[in-house]
């Protein structure tokens, strides 16, 4: 081993990536979080208030949302997030058609997609290797 291949052993692991989802139903965010963890950090939010304190004061690598929230339309907080500039990805997951105009960068139907189809999804628009989970 030459030092080069010693110091990139040394390096830490980088974190797995951080990702709010956004959405009341409780099953959704259980079966959601059971998918994508350990490989992805899952933090959720149940409403648009509780999402946008979380999106003031952290920082995620892409935002899940479903478009029915108990407190408003889960479109309108995408678009809230692009007026303040952020190019986060943004998957939409929802049972509601998003309009022609939706800001996201993706859009998954509920329940009828599967969690290959969302996992694939998700690593798209995280840009991580496919393969790695299986």
């Amino acid at each position: 081993m030459n030092m080069t291949d010693a110091l990139e052993a040394c390096k830490p692991i980088s974190p797995a990536p951080h990702v709010l989802h956004v959405d009341g139903d409780d099953s959704t965010a259980l079966i959601l979080a059971t998918l994508l963890v350990p490989e992805i950090r899952v933090s959720r939010a149940c409403s648009m208030e509780q999402a946008a304190t979380r999106l003031e004061n952290e920082r995620f690598d892409l935002i899940i949302v479903d478009a029915d929230l108990p407190d408003g339309d889960g479109q309108a907080l995408v678009d809230g997030v692009r007026a303040r500039g952020s190019h986060t990805p943004v998957l939409l997951y929802s049972a509601r058609q998003p309009s022609l105009h939706h800001q996201a960068h993706a859009y998954l139907p509920k329940p009828w997609t599967s969690p290959r189809q969302l996992w694939q999804a998700v690593c798209r628009l995280l840009e991580l290797d496919l393969a790695v989970r299986h």
